[in-house]
């Protein structure tokens, strides 16, 4: 692995848990929503808050390693 391969993983890691922690957050903002009503927000806007949420936690980080992954060697 060069420094560029190195670098390139640096950035991919720190992108999923960036992702990972969007994910986090979507899902305490929108069951914050649907609890108590946190900004004024209807309670579906809660519920599609709360289900981008775990797309984004679960789903994402998935589809961006296997799109990452390298191809194999012949």
């Amino acid at each position: 692995m060069n420094v560029d391969d190195e670098a390139l993983a640096k950035k991919r890691f720190f992108l999923l848990g960036i992702i990972r922690l969007s994910g986090a957050l979507m899902i305490a903002i929108g069951l914050a929503v649907i609890a108590r009503g946190f900004l004024d927000l209807p309670k579906v806007a809660g519920y599609v808050i709360f289900v981008v949420g775990i797309v984004d936690f679960v789903a994402m980080p998935v589809v961006l390693s296997r799109a990452w992954k390298s191809p194999p060697a012949a």
